[in-house]
Parts: C-alpha cells; structure tokens; sequence
C-alpha cells in the first residue's frame, strides 16, 4: 500500500488528469456527433447504437490513450538515478506490482466516469426502451479489462525503453490496428491484442445491401475469446515484470 501510495503522489504533477479529461471529451464528443447525425428512426436502436460506437471508439482511442497514462506514470523512473535509490528500498518486483495496481486504478475509474456520462447521454436523449444498466457495466468492465491487457504491454515497454517514444509508437501502431481489426475476420482479430475491443463487443450489426437497412442486436462474448484475453495479458504480464526485473540500473 505504501508503494501504491507512493505512486499517486509521484503522479500529482503529472497531469493525469488531464489525460484522462482529454480522452472523455474526445469520446463524447464522438459519440455525441454522431448521434446529432442520426434520425429518429435510428435512434430507435439507441442503446444498441451507443455500445456498438463505444466498441469501435474504444478500439481507436484507447490504445494510445493507455500508451499515454503508462509513458506518464513510468518516465519518471529514467530520470536521473530514480530508479536505482527506489530499489535500495524494495524490490523491482514490487515496484512492478504497484506500478501495475496504480494503472487499474485509474484505468478503472476512467471507465466508470465515463459510464456515467454515456448512461446520462442515453437517458437525456430519451433512447426507447428500458435503460440496459447491467450491460452497460458489463461493457465497461470487458473495456477494463482489455485495456488492462494492452497497460500491461504498454507498462513493460514504457519501464524498458527511457525514450518513451516506443512506447507511444507502439500505442499509435495498436490503436490503427485495433480500428482496422474491426473489419477483419474474428481468426484473424483474435491474433491482434487491441482487437478485443470490438472482439468482445456485446452488440453486433447487420445491413441488408437491398433494403439499406441497419439493424443491432445483443450478443455475448465467447469464452474462448475471454480465455484468450487472459493469456495475451498474463504473456505480457510475465515478459513486461520479467525484463524489468531483470534490467541493470
């Protein structure tokens, strides 16, 4: 606790904040004008719409927006002999640890604050139907979980390389693999760690070419693809403590 206590008081000056603001608005604003575009007849499938264009944003902005939270939190440690007089008074192992327990923090109420937004968006544009509290939350707890994944990847990266450059580069690379995902074969999605973003999405969609026609439906993730998930994170759990632990300072 006293590591993970340390960590939010290094965090203080780091404009965490402000990151995690920025990635709200730049969804909301999304999803927002989106919606304003929409018809009456669409929004008749409102709720449905909103978790379907919540998958595909998460799969475009969350990649790089975690690749930033995890550079935050762990450039700090590059600087200077930081990391050398840390471990003069714990383990790399535990400073890992509460590195990694400090991004599911804040990763977690980033997602419930948005939560809330989304479910006020959808009651105050009056979407038909009753108000799916429990998949919404189930919602946000599978993007918490899949950005967890990806914090793990990014969290190793940020704490190898001091140019946090790398790190960014690969956020950039998921987050333009992750849209793309969206288009591929679920196969082929599986083998792309930021596509289980729209992977595991709880709405699907089909258009009928003749008519023009959009409909939503619900659907649940498979077990498979949540089996899946937990082994690209315990992979990149394991490699990203392994090489930091293991790093000479």
């Amino acid at each position: 606790m006293k590591l993970l206590g340390l960590e939010f008081y290094k965090c203080r000056r780091r404009k965490i904040l402000l990151v995690c603001a920025a990635v709200l608005a730049a969804q909301v604003v999304w999803i927002v004008s989106t919606f304003a575009r929409q018809d009456a007849e669409d929004l008749l499938q409102g709720w449905m719409l909103l978790l379907y264009d919540l998958a595909m944003v998460d799969a475009i902005i969350m990649p790089i927006s975690v690749a930033a939270i995890a550079s935050r939190n762990c450039e700090l440690e590059h600087k200077g002999t930081t990391l050398k007089l840390l471990e003069t008074m714990t383990s790399p192992g535990a400073l890992y640890a509460a590195k990694l327990a400090w991004g599911a923090l804040i990763l977690a109420a980033l997602l419930i604050v948005r939560w809330a937004l989304f479910m006020g968006v959808g009651i105050l544009w009056q979407f038909p139907g009753e108000i799916p509290w429990l998949r919404m939350g189930l919602f946000t707890l599978i993007s918490w979980a899949v950005s967890m994944m990806v914090y793990a990847l990014q969290q190793g990266l940020s704490l190898r390389f001091p140019n946090q450059a790398a790190a960014l580069v690969c956020g950039i690379s998921g987050s333009f693999l992750g849209i793309l995902s969206l288009l591929f074969p679920p196969a082929l999605t599986r083998c792309i760690p930021w596509g289980y973003y729209g992977l595991l999405s709880l709405v699907g969609m089909n258009w009928n070419s003749d008519t023009r026609f959009t409909w939503f439906f619900w659907e649940q993730p498979q077990p498979a693809d949540l089996v899946l998930l937990c082994l690209w994170a315990a992979v990149f759990l394991i490699a990203g403590r392994a090489l930091f632990v293991r790093k000479e300072v």
